[in-house]
């Protein structure tokens, strides 16, 4: 297959492909996009968290040696606080349960930044951006809670993000500002993504490195190969879930005929073999000497039925 080194005209890579996402967002110089998207996200004024967010390594350097070499999305310190980032393009159990694990991971290590006290553990965020519909509203979080509800601990939180959700509600009167952060991810033509950036969503400074930043790798050969290979991958592999779904379907509808035709014949065999001990009954009763009246009454049969037995 020939390798794909060029773009459709006015078609930009999405930050949701996560090579673009961590090239952008994990790089010190574009530090100014990173404190402006959480400046949003956490609703903190900028000026309180300009030039107090540090980018961590992302080595989770675990126990298991089976995860030992995995890397998170993104985790920054923000005055104390860690916050991890985690793009996923689609969602599973085994994706939200290995997220949980490099949130856990990250909050353990806590103790590790100077600590002497686990009272004197900050929060750990875990901001999940889902590409894929996920939530019944924009923003989910989670804590620490028993079965009543109660919240065990704060200082240890998922956020669910829908995404999908969000780029849908940048068209109503629900739109918020996270809403148009949705739609900047997912956004895969230059101009959908200039206008989700519009005014007011971020500094001027940020906002046009950030526009720079898409370009320069949308034109770069390279991640545009990288890109078309995942589109093509994803395509395929969505192809063949849809065929296997497809395909469930098929067996599902084919099992519930195969079920209605047994259930028919399980309905027949029982009425046949009902009106069969009915005409054993009747037959005795005659036999007897039974008046046919109260044969008919007792058996259900018509006279005409019982005189020819």
């Amino acid at each position: 297959m020939n390798r794909v080194t060029a773009l459709k005209p006015g078609e930009i890579i999405p930050l949701t492909f996560d090579y673009i996402f961590t090239a952008i967002f994990n790089k010190q110089e574009n530090i100014k996009i990173l404190e402006n998207f959480l400046s949003c996200y956490l609703e903190i004024p900028l000026k309180e968290i300009r030039g107090k967010i540090t980018i961590l390594s992302r080595n989770l350097e675990l126990e298991n040696k089976r995860v030992a070499n995995k890397q998170v999305d993104l985790i920054v310190d923000l005055k104390g606080e860690k916050i991890n980032i985690e793009l996923s393009n689609k969602i599973n159990l085994g994706i939200i349960n290995r997220n949980i694990v490099y949130a856990c991971s990250i909050h353990a290590r806590q103790l590790e930044y100077g600590k002497d006290s686990y009272n004197k553990i900050n929060r750990t965020i875990q901001i999940n951006l889902n590409n894929t519909r996920t939530n019944e509203e924009l923003k989910e979080t989670y804590y620490l809670r028993n079965k009543k509800g109660k919240v065990l601990s704060e200082k240890f939180q998922i956020d669910m993000i829908d995404m999908e959700l969000g780029k849908k509600l940048c068209y109503t009167n629900s739109e918020t500002k996270l809403a148009r952060w949705c739609r900047v991810f997912t956004s895969k033509t230059e101009e959908e993504f200039k206008e989700a950036l519009g005014d007011g969503l971020m500094e001027e400074e940020a906002r046009e490195k950030l526009v720079e930043e898409v370009n320069q790798y949308s034109m770069d050969d390279d991640v545009i190969a990288l890109y078309s290979a995942y589109t093509r991958e994803e395509l395929e592999r969505n192809t063949i879930i849809e065929d296997a779904n497809e395909m469930v379907e098929n067996v599902k509808r084919e099992l519930s005929l195969e079920l209605e035709k047994s259930k028919k014949e399980i309905e027949k065999s029982k009425k046949e073999s009902i009106k069969q001990s009915k005409i054993e009954i009747a037959k005795k009763l005659k036999n007897n000497g039974i008046d046919i009246h109260i044969i008919e009454d007792v058996t259900g049969l018509t006279k005409k039925q019982i005189q020819t037995l």
